[in-house]
């Protein structure tokens, strides 16, 4: 038994690089300055997910009791009423058997994003690219090999569903794989019918009381939704570092091995099919000698024959046990940047509350003040009975006045008699006055006071609704960063179980590549050396 056949996958201790730099911010502002919360968290890899007793259909029962397995029996060729083909995949879940379509499958992975935006959903196999259907010319849609590869991984898709701890249980789920269920109604009911367009405009779905339904928009205003351009002003460093983490795989993952497996695949395929030729020429090559020359040339065709052979072999077992794993877990990648992105947008939104409450509570004290000032001005004019038209009525009696004064002082003659040219501006003066006057009296008519303590009673309204949203998205983003710290640990549990499976397929997969060739042409060398020379 070779060394990697006894690796034990739930060893106690893990190396440094196999733990995830996920911790928990479920405090306040103050605890991105504690240090010690700054610390790694490793994977215990003993842990068990509690047992499950209660559940909402025997689909259910079954998934979580016993060694449940999903799987995809078949793939057809099936037309719509409008002439449409399609090729629909036969799911086989204990009991249930039903047929459901590519578009179908990737329907229900969006909905389970959107019900559980904290968990990492498995991935399911890429469309077919421009480029594929452009050298198919049309026919990438009945391509064997494709639909070989979709069954395969479709397939893992479900069952890896079926073991997530909270995604196995969610009823839509079930009902993808019961029979006699149209797909379409289960899209168009509840609780897919009751979430937003903006899944950041509520708390999310799998982690509010009613534990599948959001949060009553109507009760409720719609939460702010920031840009996604805005930087965040109190990033929490331990998901910096998981962000940069996950980048580190993705990159390991997608830019390194993907790659370099892609070329040694279609290097392989390549070596395989001029090891075909080959054989075929040494069998050509046997046919022009004689004795035991012609033997030996022969018996080395066949070994090249046999290399040809088990190449193909190989290239098959890697990309079903090798190959085809890479491309998920490449895929998982980009599925943990999404998470991880949602939390960051729930962080931006809270900060985003914040300062808007904080601007509405600056704007409020601006309007109180102004009240309590013109409060005061009332008060004073109330004080000394002045208004404006007593002031209207004094400005008049001082005209009088002062028109009477003028003529008194030319009959005394202690001033000279005014010309009619200023007297006429006097009186135009007090015209303007009166205009002036009548002006106030318009303006006064729109009530400035209502107007401005209307604008306070609806800040002040503005400023709850704010001090709500606060709360419940401080509590949402506690709850989310807990959430997705659980499953990022589950994640990385299973993700070493998954590549140990992986590497101890590629290894088992070359010996015995290796183990048939040599037999082969240790037989092709005892008969070459029969030959006499």
């Amino acid at each position: 038994m070779s060394d990697l056949e006894d690796i034990d996958p739930f060893s106690d201790t893990l190396p440094f690089s196999d733990t995830l730099p996920y911790t928990i911010n479920d405090d306040s502002d103050d605890s991105f300055e504690k240090e010690e919360e700054n610390q790694l968290i490793s994977i215990n890899l003993n842990y068990q997910p509690e047992v499950k007793t209660q559940f909402c259909c025997q689909l259910d029962r079954d998934i979580h009791q016993g060694d449940f397995t999903i799987q995809i029996t078949g793939a057809q060729k099936t037309t719509d009423n409008a002439g449409s083909t399609f090729i629909t995949y036969t799911i086989k879940a204990g009991e249930q058997e039903v047929k459901r379509r590519y578009s179908e499958f990737e329907s229900l992975r969006k909905s389970l994003m959107r019900l559980y935006p904290t968990l990492i959903v498995p991935p399911i196999p890429e469309k077919q690219s421009f480029v594929d259907y452009a050298t198919m010319q049309g026919k990438a849609k009945e391509d064997i090999t494709m639909i070989e590869k979709r069954k395969r991984m479709l397939q893992s898709f479900l069952n890896r569903v079926s073991k997530h701890p909270q995604l196995s249980g969610e009823h839509i789920f079930h009902k993808f794989m019961e029979s006699n269920v149209s797909w379409n109604e289960v899209l168009h009911s509840y609780p897919l019918s009751s979430l937003p367009k903006n899944i950041l405009q509520t708390s999310p779905a799998n982690l509010s009381q009613s534990n599948v339904s959001p949060v009553n928009s109507s009760a409720h205003p719609p939460l702010l939704t920031p840009s996604p351009s805005q930087q965040l002003k109190k990033p929490d460093p331990k998901f910096i570092e998981s962000e940069a983490f996950t980048r580190k795989f993705s990159n390991h993952i997608s830019q390194n091995m993907e790659k370099t497996n892609k070329r040694i695949w279609k290097r392989l395929g390549d070596f395989s099919n001029d090891y075909a030729e080959l054989g075929a020429i040494y069998n050509g090559f046997s046919l022009n000698e004689s004795g035991d020359l012609a033997n030996a040339i022969e018996k080395v065709g066949q070994a090249v024959d046999s290399t040809y052979v088990a190449t193909g072999d190989l290239i098959s077992s890697l990309e079903v046990e090798f190959t085809e794993p890479l491309q998920e877990y490449s895929q998982f990648a980009s599925v943990i940047r999404q998470v991880l992105n949602y939390r960051h947008m729930k962080h931006l939104q809270m900060e985003l509350i914040a300062e808007t409450l904080e601007k509405q509570k600056v704007a409020l004290d601006g309007l109180e003040k102004s009240e309590i000032e013109a409060k005061r001005i009332e008060e004073v004019l109330s004080n000394e009975h002045v208004s404006p038209a007593s002031l209207f009525q004094e400005n008049e009696n001082n005209d009088n006045y002062e028109n009477g004064h003028y003529e008194e002082l030319f009959q005394n003659g202690d001033a000279s008699q005014p010309t009619g040219s200023g007297h006429n501006k006097k009186l135009s003066g007090s015209k303007i006055f009166s205009v002036l006057s009548h002006t106030i009296h318009g303006i006064m008519d729109v009530d400035p006071e209502a107007a401005r303590r209307n604008s306070i009673g609806k800040t002040r309204e503005t400023i709850i609704q704010l001090e709500e949203a606060l709360e419940t998205t401080t509590e949402d983003l506690k709850k989310i960063s807990l959430s997705i710290q659980n499953d990022l640990d589950r994640f990385q549990r299973q993700k070493i179980m998954n590549l140990k499976e992986m590497l101890i397929a590629y290894a088992k997969n070359h010996l015995k590549w290796c183990k048939k060739n040599l037999s082969n042409w240790e037989e092709a060398k005892a008969e070459v050396e029969k030959v006499q020379t």
